[in-house]
Parts: structure tokens; C-alpha cells; sequence
């Protein structure tokens, strides 16, 4: 992908877009012939604007053919490195010796890099005013995870390494001598302790943020940092696996396919003193004050757990010492690079070293509090903060302290009763001005348990019976990624399996980071994420047999501190699966205006709303807003009801469904997927083919007059419900006949017919849009709705807000209509009659502004 950006940028072409780099990977000729012409259109028309015509179309015919020529190399490279990985697989069971390179050449290569990196970043600052760098990598299900202790490791040396191969139950000890560079994986320079001999290492989901760089980049693994590789993977292409597309060209080097592997040392670790004992081995970065940033505790805490490890006398602590100025500079840290279970592990440790007491000025107790505060808010341990607030000196609480109580007394409203109908208000609006909204609240679990479901495996069931529209969930993403995030702004990234050919986008490959990092940071949440199933072809961790939580909370005490000595083994390969089965993947925000660029969705891991079975019928509504997500019943549901929501719309076409769902292993047998079995294959394939062919014309031609009420004549009308009458008759021929009325492919037929025939004949209007209502699954009485729409409800709404404006010279009928369409919003999204104004505006829905007016509400 850089080559062909750079080749790109040197002919004055842009890079290509979301939706370019994801046809890149298509193997079709034509596909590629069409994407090059596409990235050339920019300066051919340019050229075209120039004053020799004829010149130009020369000029442009050759822009067009080298912009192919450089997608054919592009395409040849990435199929000499897919080539390559596949044949260092066969070659794991013939390993052969590997050379050593000298140190010098292997730092210069590695500068090299660097320099790519940084000449990338500001080769397209240049062009553009800010970075834009496309990336593409490369993953395969052949990745490694180690599982044993290093206490049941063998240290291994230069001489003794082979590649390709992965060797069990050994491990390396390794010095970082070089700077960073990141790519996806992130690659430096180390020495093989005690041999000294330099070899290249590339690190996979190193970070999230892949705007990361220079100094910055590098303090996260400074040189001198003391590493133990465990059942270290020697790589033919260290890079090959989420570094840059280079071909089949590689180096022999060490492949660490998730960070679990990788165990940061301190200087007076029992394994340095043993390689070096002569001293020789000094790690500058133990010290209270100084320690990478990636992964490492803090040093209050490594003394702690190293002691809490070797001592069971829980009363005695190591004599350490250390500084609260320097203590709380480390837990800010951690607080910024988003991890609160590190922060938490250090705030413990000074607490047991008595630090915090050290200090009696009210105000020093103040602000050390309100740090123990933030680290218990980002641990969502709300109850714990709450108190903690409540011991603030009463002289010592000032604004920030009544803002802190506030919004904690709000997440601990949202844990006892979900959020309010203000709060969704709020919520909803905030995702118009945000376009990586992220909300810090508590998760609200109502009547629910996990349960195994026959043939179906766990699933989430009512404990008691529910009304229409009663909130049972609310809850937190857990490593939410959006496209917009800083961390990603600018770098799309493009990764394809090479086994299964599966792609993933930015945010997927982040997010699968984002909750590896959960897992080692906060172990607690390893059955959260780990406990989940990663597909039919991945065998479950151990985690899926342990009883499933409803709810986390931080650990507390020793048990806290010494979580972060040995955290838990996190595959990769697992992770990516659960998140590819289980994340879910909303649209972008309205605020994030990124339009219909494939790359720009987010990925959103929500554990326990995971737990939900699928229904194409569904008898739950789960709406996100940003990385929240509520869970309403759209019916009365009795004790004992699986809960049940969509993983597919149900108003897709029967087979449509089933092939999404095949991913899933399983085909689904809803009441939705019964009618349409029933109605035949033949008649599916008719009724799509009508849907196809036969409305896009007449949506046209409905939406040009409907555009023109005025000028239209009355039989122009006429004739439009007469034509969609007509399509109608045509795709009820394709039900069953026993069929009930749940039609849903009907209802906005039903409603554009509606609308026409209220210019001519108001009873016509009002059987059209009631049609329309009914065909979502809505039961309708004279003047109201008496069992809410099965689905497609924004359609259902809208046939019911038709219905209020044809009873306009009834106001009680009126308002019954529009009451009707606020109980369907209500259990669907919630958020009250203001929340419903919102998304249906009376500037849209001129019938609404009574209901405005009547309610007070400004709109």
C-alpha cells in the first residue's frame, strides 16, 4: 500500500478513498481497471482543462494506463507476499539455522523505516494539510499464543534459534537497542541476552493508536528495556505479519503475534541477575521514577506484587521509596494511555505503603481523592467513587467536586433505573456534534439471567414478565472504536486474512487491540470478553465454561495488586473471532459526516449484549447511541422468554438473511423465516425481482410529483396509486395465502400510495396507510394501535403519523394517532415525547406541531 500511495502522489494523484481500498483486494480485472480509472479521473480532468485538447486526451489515455500498471504491481506484490507466508508455513517443518547480521546493518534497516514512516506522514500533509496514510496488512490464522508459565520455560540463545519455527516451551530474554516504528505491528531492534547477537522483533496490536510517533513512540519500549519473549516464533518475515506489503522480500527476525508473550523486566529481576551477574544487565528504567510505557506496572506496584509473591504476611510491606509528586504523575499517566486497572493497582500499592498519609494538608487530601475518583469512574466503579466523594473535607469541595458528584450520581441513577428520558435526550443530541461520542455512565440490567437455550447455547432470558417497552439493558462498549478517533484519524487500515480471505477494516483491527489491552489491564474482564464464543471454527477458551457475568467490578486489595503480576494469555486469534461474531458494527454518527465509506464504521464489543440470540423477528429492540446500547421489549413478554434481537433487518429478503447468518453456523427458524419459507423459493425470487425492477421507477416518478404537489394534476395521482396498487397486487401474489398480514416489504408502498391518494380521496388515503401499518405487524383498532409493529417500525411511525394528519379535523383522533406513533418510538428507543420530536421533526411532520405546541417543547 505505501509503495502505491507514494507512486500515487508522485503523478499528483490523491490516495485512494475508503471505498477504493476496499476494492483493492478484488481480483476481477475489471473491478481494477474501473478502480484506476477512478483514481485518475482528479488530474485527467484537469488536463482536459487545459488549452491543447488533443494533447490532453494523449495525456490522459497515459495516466489512466500507468495508474493500471501501478495496480498490477500492487496486485503482483501483495500476491508474492501472500505466496510467502503461505510457503513459510510448509517450511515450519524444515527449519534451518539462521545468520546473524551484524548490529549496524540492522540498525541502519531499521532507520530506514523510521524514515519511511516520517517521509510517509508528511509527504501527505503536504498535499493535502493533513496526514492521510492508508495502510494494508496482512494476518493468517496460523498465529501464536503462549499459555505456559515462564517458571515452566527453558532460556534459549542466538545459536540455538531455527526459523521458520515457534519454540515451545522455551523462552529469550532480549535488550531493545533501536527505535520504534509502527506500522499496524510495531518493530525495533533487540540484543539476545546473554549472547548479545542483534535480531529484528515486530510486535502485532502493539497499540491502538497508529498516529503514534517519534518520541512519543519510542518512550512506550525506551531503549535498554529488558524483554522475555515466551515460546518466542522465528519469522522468515519478521513484518510479514501486520507490517507493510513488501512482496516476498523479507528478514529472518521474531514474530510476536499478541503482547501477552512479551514480559517487561526490571533490573533487579531474579532472570537478569542470573544472565548477568555481574551487574551488567542495569536497567535504567526501574526506577521509581522512570518505566516503559507499554505494558509495564507501575513501580509501586512491581515491588508490592513482587513482595505479596514471595511473602503470605499480609500486614508486612517492602521498604520502598517513593514520592506522592512522582506516584501521582504515574497514575495520570495510566489514566491517559486508558489504563485505569494499572492506575488502580499503583493508587492500592501507595495505599499500603501508607503514602497517602503521609501528606495532612486538607487540600493535598482533596486532590488525592479526586484522583482515587477518576481511577474508580474509569473502572466504572461508580458506588466505590461515589463514597470516596462523600469523604472529601467539606471545606475542600469545590466546583470540580459538585460536577464529580454530579455526574456520578447520574451513573449511579442509570445503574438502579437506566437512563432517563433527559439523559437519552441528551445522549441523542450529543451524537449530532460528536462524532466519536463515548458516554461514562453506569450499565443498567433489568430482569434478565443468562441461560443455556437448547441448541442454541447461551442466551439471555426474562426473570419476570415485562411490559411493551420497558428498558431490560443498557450498556457500555467495551474497547469501542470509531473511525473518527484520533488514534485512526487519517490511517485506514485494510487487513486480509490469507487463509479465509476475510477483510477487516480500521476500527476492527483496533478494536480487537483495544480489548486485548482490556484483558491485560483489567484480568477481571477476561471472562467478559474471552467467555464469548469466537466462531465454528475456533475451539472456545476456557473461559466459555465459567458462569457468565452479568456484571464486573474491579477487583480490591491484594487480589487487585497482584492481578497485574501475572495477567491472563490473550490470543489474538480468538479475540479477532469473538469480535467478528459478536462485536456489533453500527453506522457512523451523524456528527461523523463520513457518508457511504465502507472504512468508516464503527466496531462496538458489547459483551453481555452479545449474549442475545438472533431473531429476524425479533421481540427486542437494541438501539445504539455511540457506544451505549439499550435493549427494549417490544411486546409484553412473560417470565421465562428468551429475549431475542436482530443480528440481520428482517426486511431483507429471506435468502439475503440466511446467507448473512451462515457466518453464524446456524440458519434461523423465526416466525419471520417460516412465513417466508412457506411462501416458496419461486415466489421469493418474484417478489425480489418486482422489488428490484419494477419500484425503483416508480419511487422516481412518485417523488417528482410528491415534490410538485402544487402543479401535479389530480389524475397524475390517480394514476401513481393506480401503478403502485398494481405492484402491490403483484407482490401479494407472492405470499402465501394463509399468510397473515405481516408483509413488511408493503409498508412503504403502502404509505407512498397513501400519500398520493390523500390529494383526491381521504378514505382511499386512510385504507392505504393502515395497510401500511398492519404490514409491519401492528394491530390497529378505529382510532389507535392495539399491539405495536413486529418490525421495520420508523415505517410503522410514519403509516401511523399519516393516519394523524388525515384526521386533522379530529383533534382527539388526531392526537390518539400521534399517541400511537409515540408508544411505538417509546419501545423502540425511549426517550420520552421530546426524544421523539427529535428524530421526527414537526419541519418534516407538519402534524407534529400541535403536539409541540401542546407540550411546550421548542423546536
Amino acid at each position: 500500500m505505501e509503495s502505491l500511495v507514494r507512486s500515487l502522489r508522485n503523478l499528483g494523484l490523491a490516495a485512494p478513498n475508503g471505498e477504493q481500498i476496499t476494492s483493492l483486494v478484488d481480483a476481477d480485472p475489471q473491478v481494477e481497471k474501473r478502480l484506476a480509472q477512478q483514481l485518475a479521473v482528479p488530474a485527467q480532468i484537469d488536463l482536459m482543462d487545459s488549452e491543447d485538447a488533443s494533447a490532453a486526451m494523449v495525456d490522459a489515455a497515459l495516466l489512466t494506463g500507468a495508474t493500471e500498471a501501478m495496480l498490477a504491481n500492487y496486485n503482483r506484490t501483495l500476491q508474492q507476499q501472500i505466496e510467502a507466508l503461505k510457503e513459510e508455513f510448509v517450511k515450519t517443518k524444515s527449519p534451518k539455522p539462521i545468520k546473524r547480521i551484524p548490529l549496524k546493518a540492522l540498525l541502519s534497516q531499521q532507520e530506514a523505516l523510521i524514515r519511511r514512516r516520517t517521509d510517509e506522514r508528511l509527504s501527505s500533509k503536504s498535499q493535502s494539510g493533513s496526514a492521510y496514510t492508508p495502510r494494508q496488512i496482512l494476518d493468517t490464522d496460523s498465529v501464536h499464543c503462549s499459555t505456559t508459565a515462564v517458571s515452566e520455560l527453558q532460556r534459549m540463545d542466538f545459536d540455538e534459534l531455527l526459523a521458520p519455527k515457534r519454540f515451545e516451551g522455551r523462552y529469550l530474554v532480549v535488550r531493545v537497542v533501536s527505535r520504534l516504528s509502527l506500522y499496524a505491528s510495531c518493530s525495533f531492534v533487540g540484543e539476545i541476552i546473554p549472547s548479545g547477537a542483534p535480531i529484528p522483533i515486530s510486535i502485532a496490536y502493539f497499540t491502538p493508536n497508529l498516529n503514534l510517533y517519534g518520541e512519543e513512540l519510542d518512550a512506550m519500549l525506551p531503549v535498554g528495556t529488558y524483554l522475555l519473549i515466551r515460546e518466542p516464533y522465528i519469522s522468515t518475515n519478521y513484518l510479514g505479519f501486520g507490517g507493510p506489503i513488501t512482496g516476498a522480500k523479507g528478514t529472518v527476525g521474531i514474530r510476536v503475534d499478541t503482547p501477552s508473550d512479551v514480559i517487561i523486566l526490571d533490573e533487579d529481576d531474579a532472570l537478569l541477575a542470573d544472565l548477568c551477574p555481574d551487574g551488567s544487565c542495569n536497567n535504567s528504567l526501574s526506577t521509581l521514577a522512570q518505566f516503559a510505557g507499554w505494558r509495564q506496572e507501575g513501580p509501586l506496584s512491581r515491588a508490592i506484587q513482587r513482595f505479596l509473591n514471595q511473602n503470605d504476611q499480609d500486614s508486612c510491606v517492602p521498604p520502598v521509596t517513593a514520592t506522592l509528586a512522582s506516584t501521582r504523575d504515574i497514575i495520570r499517566r495510566f489514566l491517559r494511555q486508558e489504563r485505569p486497572g494499572a492506575a488502580w493497582r499503583e493508587w492500592l500499592s501507595a495505599e499500603k505503603l501508607g503514602l497517602w498519609k503521609t501528606e495532612m494538608d486538607s487540600s493535598a487530601v482533596a486532590d488525592d481523592l479526586m484522583l482515587k475518583v477518576d481511577v474508580l469512574v474509569e473502572l466504572s466503579a461508580f458506588a466505590e467513587a461515589d463514597t470516596v466523594l462523600e469523604t472529601v473535607p467539606l471545606e475542600e469541595r469545590d466546583r470540580a467536586w459538585t460536577c464529580r458528584k454530579a455526574e456520578v450520581s447520574e451513573a449511579l441513577d442509570v445503574n438502579l433505573q437506566g437512563p432517563s428520558e433527559g439523559l437519552l435526550q441528551r445522549i441523542f443530541q450529543t451524537t449530532f456534534t460528536d462524532p466519536s461520542p463515548r458516554f461514562s455512565l453506569g450499565e443498567f440490567l433489568g430482569p434478565i439471567a443468562v441461560q443455556q437455550i437448547p441448541n442454541a447455547g447461551r442466551g439471555l432470558v426474562l426473570t419476570r414478565d415485562v411490559d411493551q417497552g420497558e428498558l431490560l439493558l443498557c450498556c457500555r462498549a467495551l474497547g469501542s472504536t470509531y473511525s473518527t478517533d484520533k488514534e485512526c484519524d487519517g490511517v485506514p487500515l485494510l487487513r486480509v486474512n490469507i487463509d479465509s480471505g476475510v477483510t477487516s477494516t480500521t476500527t476492527q483491527v483496533l478494536a480487537a487491540t483495544r480489548c486485548i489491552y482490556k484483558i491485560l489491564d483489567r484480568p477481571e474482564l477476561a471472562t467478559a470478553i474471552l467467555g464469548l464464543t469466537a466462531g465454528p471454527d475456533i475451539p472456545n477458551s476456557k473461559y466459555v465454561a465459567k458462569p457468565y457475568p452479568l456484571k464486573t467490578l474491579p477487583l480490591s486489595g491484594d487480589a487487585a495488586i497482584q492481578s497485574g503480576l501475572h495477567p491472563p494469555d490473550v490470543d489474538a486469534l480468538y479475540v479477532n473471532g469473538v469480535l467478528r461474531f459478536n462485536a456489533f458494527g453500527p453506522a457512523a454518527t451523524p456528527a461523523a459526516a463520513t457518508g457511504n465509506d465502507p472504512m468508516s464504521r464503527s466496531t462496538m464489543p458489547h459483551p453481555l449484549p452479545a449474549i442475545l440470540n438472533h431473531a429476524c423477528l425479533p421481540n427486542v429492540s437494541s438501539v445504539f447511541f455511540g457506544d451505549l446500547v439499550t435493549t427494549r421489549a417490544l411486546h409484553p413478554l412473560p417470565a421465562g422468554t428468551q429475549i431475542m434481537h436482530q443480528y440481520v433487518q428482517g426486511e431483507l429478503p429471506y435468502d439475503s438473511r440466511q446467507s448473512l447468518l451462515s457466518k453464524h453456523g446456524f440458519q434461523c427458524g423465526c416466525g419471520l423465516c417460516e412465513l417466508d419459507e412457506r411462501d416458496g423459493a419461486s415466489a421469493r425470487h418474484q417478489r425480489e425481482s418486482l422489488l428490484a425492477t419494477s419500484l425503483p421507477p416508480l419511487v422516481d416518478r412518485s417523488q417528482a410529483l410528491l415534490q410538485n404537489m402544487q402543479l401535479a394534476a389530480i389524475d397524475a395521482h390517480q394514476d401513481m396509486v393506480a401503478a403502485l396498487l398494481e405492484l402491490i397486487s403483484n407482490l401479494g401474489a407472492t405470499y402465501n395465502p394463509a399468510r397473515n398480514s405481516l408483509r413488511p416489504d408493503l409498508a412503504d408502498i403502502f404509505l407512498r400510495a397513501s400519500k398520493h391518494a390523500e390529494v383526491y380521496e381521504k378514505d382511499a388515503a386512510l385504507r392505504l396507510a393502515r395497510a401500511g401499518a398492519e404490514a409491519t405487524g401492528a394491530v390497529l383498532s378505529a382510532n389507535s394501535i392495539t399491539r405495536l409493529p413486529d418490525l421495520h417500525w420508523d415505517g410503522a411511525i410514519q403509516c401511523l403519523l399519516m393516519l394523524a394528519k388525515l384526521h386533522q379535523e379530529d383533534q382527539a383522533q388526531e392526537m390518539s394517532w400521534i399517541q400511537a406513533a409515540i408508544d411505538t418510538h417509546h419501545s423502540m428507543i425511549g426517550g420520552g415525547t421530546v426524544l421523539f420530536l427529535q428524530r421526527y421533526s414537526p419541519e418534516l411532520y407538519p402534524v407534529l406541531h400541535r403536539l409541540a405546541d401542546t407540550t411546550a417543547i421548542p423546536v
